[in-house]
């Protein structure tokens, strides 16, 4: 097992540190261009020096709104390097989020990819955005925006620029959370966080100086961030990445770049778990994957048919991409793992008050070493004391932890259905239609019932080719799951909304109207109660 050795408290010194050690070693390998270490280390000096031209610097914050790339990494790590604060922008939003997430931010440049412009620019002379550059990794002929400057100015040969004093307090990047009761918020990341949690991550994750880490998510969420690229700057290895997530050439394109380790979400397992099997199943090289929501019945499956150990964690944005994670040696199915060196976690209930071993309550952390969690939410103080009660980060999960300290996940608190006076976790529902052989994806929510509370709805999506009927389903979850958990309502989609992290849009399905929806007791098919 390999160790990151030295430990580094920032970016910058990182990059310039691993150059020296790692030289041509390759460090960042897209379709476009791949980075050597070297390569990273005099990229990012012309790349700071250009930013610092344009007006960067200290603690001036600059939006990335790009695709995984070359130009993503050079301008995060060019911007560390100056002390600046990166805002990577989700690929997937537009309208009034994105206005508001830039807004908010209030940068003073941004990096946009040309394929996203449409998106900004409806509301771009609103926003007092100093300087945009511009980005044009595939041109397609059409005419370019007036007034940004190119990519190809920001890595013009420069004399490199000093790096002020850095700790591991100072902020590195703000990384913007979904909002749930109100607008989303901006959670202010320091460099020993992005740090930290990767040494904890490699020291669990079974490399070898061979390793190849692999992910198709992306570069804007802390997960690419923390489990692949810093995990193998910190690790001295080469981290690869997929423009996007290709369900159908997934195991093909990790083969190509020689991956030993993937990350993946639950929505990815299961999409690609409902592939149809080919040979190219096992015809590669990775021996890990690091996941987060696999399933008791398909982790073994999941194992056996791609060839591979499934490493399952958890964790979020604010308190490290991972804060949970199973012990390579003592792995258990069905659980999340226990806590890495730098938190400390427990479970408890409403009040705050720890709970037994098997017994639901929301998951709470705090650090046990300086800077390894969020500063903070930006322009939100009062979410962040909110989010901080009783001197607990308070995660909103429901999980449960067993006598020998393993955490489980049980559901997010509030997509928590309740019926009848009873908790419903949509993920037990969604487990259960999800192995029905004609169904391709389930997602299921609480909608209003006339009884008071919340009856249950499923969305299906069925596999390409595969007719299964509502009759069906409703009784196949008759058959398979309690009677208080079977939906009361279901309806067929066409494709599921998903985030670029390819997680299921619950909001947007909630505020749906106008679809065929099939009520359980019209069809008149009856529950089996005890």
């Amino acid at each position: 097992m390999l160790d990151a050795g030295e430990v580094y408290h920032d970016l910058a010194t990182l990059v310039r540190a691993k150059a020296r050690k790692n030289g041509e070693r390759p460090a960042f390998r897209f379709d476009r261009r791949t980075l050597t270490y070297q390569d990273l280390d005099a990229a990012t000096d012309r790349v700071a020096a250009n930013f610092a031209i344009a007006g960067v610097g200290r603690a001036d914050r600059v939006a990335l709104f790009l695709l995984n790339g070359p130009e993503f990494v050079l301008a995060w790590f060019g911007l560390a390097k100056l002390g600046a604060v990166v805002v990577p922008l989700n690929t997937g939003l537009k309208g009034e989020i994105l206005r508001y997430e830039l807004a908010d931010a209030e940068p003073k440049g941004l990096v946009i990819d040309r394929r996203l412009w449409s998106a900004y620019a409806p509301f771009r002379g609103g926003l007092q955005i100093g300087t945009e550059w511009l980005v044009d990794p595939v041109p397609d002929g059409t005419a370019a925006p007036s007034e940004p400057r190119t990519w190809s100015e920001l890595e013009a040969p420069r004399a490199a620029v000093a790096t002020p004093e850095l700790t591991g307090g100072d902020p590195a990047a703000i990384l913007y959370t979904s909002g749930t009761t109100g607008p989303p918020k901006g959670a202010v990341i320091p460099h020993e966080k992005y740090l930290r949690t990767p040494q904890e991550i490699g020291a669990r994750s079974r490399l070898t100086p061979e390793s190849v880490l692999f992910s198709a998510l992306p570069l804007f969420h802390c997960n690419a961030q923390e489990m692949t690229a810093l995990t193998a700057l910190e690790f001295d290895l080469t981290a690869a990445f997929e423009e996007r997530f290709h369900a159908t050439t997934f195991w093909e394109t990790a083969a190509s770049y020689g991956a030993t380790h993937v990350s993946l979400l639950i929505a990815m397992i299961n999409v690609l778990f409902k592939q149809p099997e080919r040979p190219t199943d096992r015809t590669h090289q990775v021996r890990t994957a690091l996941t987060a929501g696999t399933t008791r019945a398909v982790w073994p499956e999941f194992e056996r048919r791609f060839g591979l150990s499934i490493l399952e964690l958890y964790g979020m944005t604010e308190c490290g991409c991972t804060t949970l994670m199973n012990p390579p040696d003592r792995v258990r199915v069905g659980s999340v793992g226990t806590p890495l060196g730098f938190v400390e976690a427990d479970v408890v209930d409403d009040d705050d008050r720890p709970v037994g071993p098997d017994v639901r309550g929301e998951l709470v952390v705090r650090p046990n070493a300086p800077y390894t969690m969020f500063l903070g939410y930006r322009n939100q103080p009062e979410k962040t004391v909110e989010s901080w009660r009783n001197l607990w980060f308070h995660t909103g999960d429901f999980v449960t932890r067993d006598s020998d300290g393993y955490y489980y996940f049980v559901d997010r608190k509030k997509d928590v259905i309740r019926r009848r006076g009873e908790n419903l976790a949509p993920y037990d529902v969604e487990s259960v239609l999800n192995r029905h052989p004609a169904v391709f994806e389930a997602v299921v929510i609480g909608v209003p019932s006339p009884l008071g509370e919340e009856d249950v709805k499923a969305f299906v999506l069925l596999k390409p080719g595969e007719t299964a009927s509502a009759e069906d389903l409703f009784r196949f979850c008759v058959e398979h799951l309690p009677f208080f958990m079977v939906p009361r309502y279901l309806e067929f989609l066409s494709e599921i909304p998903k985030t670029a992290n390819q997680k299921a849009q619950r909001y947007v399905l909630r505020q749906r109207t106008g679809g065929q929806q099939y009520d359980r007791e019209t069809l008149g098919i009856a529950l089996r109660r005890p």
